[in-house]
């Protein structure tokens, strides 16, 4: 009897995925029938030896390719020896929630001309990688471009958690037809390693199906393991414009005016989300509460609105202050370390760790981040103060044995309170 779905799961080494997304699927296996299609594209990391077993215990089967081939080949590939209803074209470096494959399916039967389905992906710290796929206009590229709409978002933040139609899914995690993909004509093999699956929802589109995605399946994607998986990303992105220039126009606008944002392009061409009016103004409030000193209030609109909108080094210094406000300087700490891995460009964040750093006693930390601000950041007008500071807590500090200090005669003083204010 054939499945419901078969599973194909395209894979280049990296075992150690292959074993979590295989184990992911048989701790909680879908209440639907389905078998699993491996496709091996010459790993040399035990990946063999590994499929080789499960295949001898009946839990999948797999095609051995040698020389490697491409994600469109291999997925045709898998494709033509599946015996579902369904395809489910999935990445081995997805580990896959309770109840998933079934939710899918579910959605695929429940409305009519469904071509393909796509699910939540997160990445481990359960921000979002996927959520649908949208198109923006690139004034500066002169192309109307797909990325990952709502990317970097909590993985409960409303704009998320609604079932929507979108132009595309990924192909990380791509439910269709069995029939409909070859009617359709399959992956095209011209793509090598992106835009096949961009390609293919166009075509679907272009034919009148639906493309669903769906926040009730969920998968953790850690995106991009796979050596070599962004070489051909240039050549790719043309080979889609010569394909599908003027026949696709730019959607982005209608999902995120209706959750609160909006986007704009700098000058390099990159697509920015901001915040629109009514999330702006939910912003000033919080910044006016902290400006009037009411910490514990501005903490609780701050909680709210990471439910909401995706992290950045300005929320997270913002978050950062209040706590080192409220002497809660383990999460300021916490907090000023992720505004800096948003934006290491910013002095402020580095400021925060050097108060936290004196309020927690912790003062050679406090030196070492003060040493470190003073070299990184020559021209700061808190130059003068911080070396002063400096010196109250090491007067022997190499750097000020080395005659670096200066003095800025117009500087304010630096205690326990924000420097940055």
């Amino acid at each position: 009897m054939s499945p419901k779905v078969s599973i194909v799961i395209p894979v280049k080494n990296n075992l150690n995925f292959t074993e979590k997304c295989l184990s992911s699927i048989k701790a909680a296996p879908p209440r639907i029938s389905y078998d699993i299609i491996v496709i091996d594209n010459a790993s040399d990391d035990g990946t063999r030896e590994f499929l080789e077993e499960r295949r001898a215990e009946g839990e999948l089967d797999f095609i051995r390719n040698d020389p490697p081939q491409h994600f469109a080949i291999s997925c045709n590939q898998g494709a033509e020896k599946a015996r579902g209803e369904y395809l489910m074209f999935l990445n081995n470096d997805t580990e896959a929630f309770p109840g998933w494959l079934d939710e899918m399916v579910k959605v695929a039967e429940t409305a009519d001309r469904v071509g393909a389905v796509g699910a939540k992906l997160m990445y481990p710290d359960y921000t979002i990688q996927h959520a649908g796929v949208a198109f923006y206009n690139s004034d500066i590229r002169k192309v109307v471009f797909p990325y990952h709409i709502f990317k970097d978002f909590p993985r409960y933040s409303p704009a998320v958690t609604k079932r929507r139609e979108f132009k595309c899914v990924t192909g990380a995690c791509l439910l269709t037809p069995w029939d409909l993909f070859f009617q359709i004509g399959r992956f095209d093999e011209t793509y090598v390693n992106c835009f096949e699956d961009v390609d293919y929802c166009l075509n679907l589109h272009e034919a009148g199906y639906k493309i669903i995605y769906t926040p009730d399946a969920e998968l953790i994607h850690h995106e991009g393991q796979t050596a070599g998986r962004s070489d051909n990303i240039i050549q790719a992105g043309r080979y889609l414009q010569s394909k599908w220039s003027g026949k696709i126009s730019a959607d982005d606008d209608e999902y995120l005016v209706s959750e609160g944002f909006c986007g704009y392009e700098d000058t390099i061409g990159q697509l920015i989300i901001c915040l629109g009016p009514e999330l702006k103004k939910w912003w000033d409030l919080t910044i006016q509460l902290m400006e009037m000193e009411q910490f514990g209030l501005a903490i609780k609109e701050l909680t709210e609105i990471e439910k909401v909108i995706p992290g950045n080094a300005e929320f997270y210094e913002a978050k950062g202050r209040c706590q080192l406000s409220m002497k809660d300087l383990y999460e300021a700490k916490v907090s000023y370390e992720k505004a800096i891995l948003y934006d290491d460009t910013r002095i402020e964040p580095e400021l925060g760790l050097i108060l936290t750093a004196i309020e927690s006693k912790m003062l050679p930390e406090a030196e070492r981040r003060l040493t470190g601000v003073i070299e990184k950041f020559p021209d700061n007008p808190h130059r003068g103060e911080l070396i002063d500071l400096l010196k109250k807590i090491n007067p022997d500090n190499a750097m000020i044995n080395r005659g670096r200090a200066e003095t800025i005669s117009n500087a304010a003083h630096v205690q326990t309170d924000n420097p940055f204010q």
